[in-house]
């Protein structure tokens, strides 16, 4: 799926980009324990793991993270769809640099 300029606007708008610029540490860790454990299931399979795999599987991660469902009850952003779009941004901003670390410790 991936960030689309769009959707990007979109998070931008709702104050999304923001407050994950503000959480930026406790996001990070999400990913890399996320980016960790995808790689588990996709590395047997002799192809490389890929962003949204990685995005897929953090929304569970996401729709349990106090501090976010706080932000998108008080900003009335209740939409399911929010936390797939914010772990696309996630990953958007993070990608590089996390899956470096992942790389280098495997």
């Amino acid at each position: 799926m991936g960030l689309s300029a769009e959707i990007e606007l979109d998070l931008r708008d709702a104050g999304l980009i923001d407050f994950f610029e503000d959480n930026r540490a406790a996001f990070k860790e999400i990913a890399v324990t996320t980016l960790a454990h995808t790689v588990t299931y996709v590395a047997p399979t002799g192809m490389l793991t890929r962003p949204d795999d990685v995005a897929k599987g953090m929304v569970m991660a996401l729709e349990t993270n106090q501090t976010l469902r706080t932000f998108l009850q008080t900003n009335h952003l209740p939409q399911k769809y929010q936390y797939r779009r914010f772990a696309d941004l996630i990953i958007d901003r993070l990608w590089e640099e996390i899956h470096n670390v992942t790389t280098r410790e495997a």
